[in-house]
């Protein structure tokens, strides 16, 4: 759904529950009733209202001008009924219902514009001709509340407004850094098979040198460094091949569990080897998800890693799995070396690490991984030296 097809519809609800409260008051206050003209009149117009939220086009619905003109008419459709039912101030709450309804609105100078018109209406709507204003302090003291709730919708609706534009930019963040990824994992993967054959003639002419070479122990040694140097070059191609392969994911049902217990279990003699403890929780009830449960066994692996070489020799590791609004959710958590506010904006990328021997592309891999089964990898840090804690969220089946 689109931000303007929800717009759509809570100003439709906003709309008919606000002409239900009218017309309902039209009809059943004993204090007076208006005449059949006035009331059809007013139908009319509240119907009219419904129609125009269903048939204007959506770019209108995100104009402030149609914004602000929706709830300054419900504010003088409110005002006319109470006059023409002559009720007291004893239903300020459908002004009250109308500046809370003028959160909707973009900006807070809308807000604060439609919330004095209002609190100007219902003081208008308190004038009784000879006898002026109500001398009652209670009339006073509704008008001040109303200008108290619209000064604190003003800014809840603020904090909302820059909770969601934090959230959208994260989201297209992530979306950017998946769309790098693809590009450069292409590159990478065709650097990386050009690169393969060299490698390999190396390493068969290092084997052989040093079966030549085999009483002379200064040469052997060096010979030695260059194997294990191209071994290691093999590693990163891997994982540049990883990183530029289109994998063709088998999409099955499974349970989430069986993955994360399978992404443990494949470091657990790294962890016990420096006296890491890994602490699992969550894993009782099945988590059924859908995709290809290798490639998210390989996206927990590469979290669990980077956990690990993040944590120093009898560190802590924790992985947690939790369901939330109908999404899975695995948290792996270390107290390890922490990250920096600057590196974390960029822990994603390929390459980038703040780590002596790491490649930078176990998270990127993760990263992809996730996105390619409609989920997402959020990193969190409180700063250096305080650990760090990564999230994988992908949709339940």
């Amino acid at each position: 759904m689109t931000p303007e097809a929800g717009r759509r519809s809570v100003y439709f609800s906003f709309q008919g529950l606000l002409m239900a409260v009218l017309l309902l008051l039209a009809l059943f206050e004993p204090k007076g009733h208006p005449s059949p003209a006035s009331f059809w009149a007013m139908t009319a117009g509240l119907a009219a209202s419904l129609v125009l939220l269903q048939v204007l086009p959506e770019t209108v619905l995100a104009r402030w001008w149609f914004q602000a003109a929706l709830f300054l008419g419900d504010a003088a459709a409110a005002t006319l009924v109470l006059m023409l039912t002559r009720t007291q101030v004893d239903l300020y709450l459908i002004y009250l219902l109308i500046v809370f309804g003028s959160a909707l609105t973009r900006s807070p100078q809308q807000r604060f514009a439609v919330a004095g018109i209002t609190i100007a209406l219902y003081l208008i709507s308190g004038w009784h001709g000879p006898s002026g204003w109500p001398t009652q302090p209670q009339f006073w003291l509704r008008a001040l509340f109303l200008a108290v709730t619209s000064a604190l919708m003003a800014v809840l609706s603020r904090d909302s407004r820059e909770a969601q534009d934090e959230q959208r930019r994260r989201y297209e963040d992530r979306l950017v850094q998946v769309g790098r990824l693809a590009t450069l994992g292409r590159v990478a993967g065709e650097v990386a098979h050009r690169i393969k054959g060299p490698l390999t003639t190396i390493s068969v002419d290092a084997e052989v040198l040093a079966h030549r070479f085999a009483r002379d122990a200064s040469t052997l040694k060096e010979l030695n460094e260059i194997r294990d140097e191209v071994e290691r070059c093999k590693g990163i191609l891997k994982d540049l091949l990883d990183l530029g392969r289109i994998e063709e994911m088998a999409v099955v049902k499974f349970d989430l569990r069986r993955v994360v217990r399978a992404a443990v279990a494949s470091l657990e003699t790294r962890a016990r080897r420096r006296r890491v403890r890994v602490t699992s929780s969550g894993l009782g009830p099945a988590r059924r998800a859908r995709g290809d449960e290798t490639l998210v066994q390989e996206a927990i692996a590469a979290l669990l890693t980077n956990a690990l070489e993040a944590v120093r020799d009898g560190g802590h590791v924790r992985v947690e799995a939790a369901t939330v609004g109908g999404r899975h959710r695995v948290r792996i958590s270390d107290d390890g070396a922490g990250i920096s506010p600057d590196d974390l904006e960029r822990i994603f990328e390929p390459f980038f690490t703040t780590k002596k021997d790491g490649t930078g592309l176990g998270l990127s891999a993760a990263l992809r991984i996730a996105a390619k089964h409609g989920g997402s990898v959020e990193a969190d840090s409180p700063g250096l030296g305080r650990g760090a804690s990564f999230t994988l969220t992908i949709p339940a089946a």
